[in-house]
């Protein structure tokens, strides 16, 4: 039971330290937090639902994930805006061998300078952490939005 506790308390700070990073702007510590092989992509409920492998972002390897950082940095489309990530439900579903399957569920805000602040995305993250080294990372990490429309662009991670 006091594993599970603890294991419970390392996947609610992964989470947290994530979201973190990216809430500051800090996105060269994004892929920290991704195991050496892993995966991310953004899609939505009604992809899963119809069973549709397509995604909005798609990252199959830890190198990808450094692209598109460097891809977020070196943009000039990208209009200044302050992104702030709310978790919610943070928990493990199942544990197999060496891997927590987890989910949570996520708001992300956004503000432009001088605007009203907005919802942008809503959703929830369908993840598998493992352990490297001393530290949790995630293996696969799929966000999973509430509608396929999306404002404007994706230009950072969820």
């Amino acid at each position: 039971m006091i594993a599970q506790q603890i294991a419970q308390a390392e996947v609610e700070a992964l989470y947290a330290d994530c979201a973190a990073a990216l809430d500051d702007g800090e996105f060269e510590k994004w892929p920290s937090f991704f195991a050496e092989s892993c995966s991310y992509s953004i899609t939505s409920q009604e992809n899963v639902d119809r069973g549709w492998p397509i995604a909005l972002m798609s990252c199959d390897t830890r190198g990808m994930i450094l692209d598109r950082v460097m891809a977020v940095r070196q943009s000039m489309l990208i209009i200044p805006r302050v992104q702030r990530r709310i978790q919610s439900g943070v928990r493990i579903v199942r544990l197999d061998d060496s891997v927590a399957h987890c989910r949570a569920s996520f708001a992300v805000f956004e503000t432009f300078a001088g605007e009203q602040t907005t919802v942008f995305v809503t959703g929830r993250f369908v993840d598998e952490v493992v352990r490297e080294g001393e530290a949790l990372r995630f293996l696969r990490r799929t966000c999973i939005l509430d509608t396929p429309l999306v404002p404007n662009s994706l230009p950072f991670p969820l």
